[in-house]
């Protein structure tokens, strides 16, 4: 399947997995969840999620969009890097401002 801007194609595979590919043919990514064959896959008309259809009877969506992803990771590690003794004082600002501005 090609992404909405025709920069990305996604394919499906026996290996369990999608795959993201340039137009060139590089491999970019590999997403990886599924139990069984990949039978399909199609992204969403903003190219911001894919779906995936699966032999295991799953259809899984995958989030492609960068910002939130990060806003997720930020909201899950930013106790941690606040309150750790171990994380370098300037590394403890990693997610300020992530998440937090409206």
């Amino acid at each position: 399947a090609f992404s909405p801007d025709g920069q990305t194609i996604a394919s499906a595979s026996h290996d369990n997995t999608v795959k993201l590919w340039n137009r060139n043919g590089q491999v970019l990514q590999t997403l990886q969840g599924h139990s069984s064959e990949v039978w399909g896959v199609a992204f969403s008309p903003d190219g911001q999620t894919i779906a995936s259809a699966s032999h295991d009877n799953t259809v899984k969506l995958w989030n492609l969009n960068l910002d939130d992803l990060m806003v997720k990771g930020c909201a899950w590690v930013r106790d941690y890097l606040q309150n750790n003794r171990n994380v370098n004082e300037k590394d403890k600002r990693l997610c300020d401002d992530i998440g937090t501005r409206r």
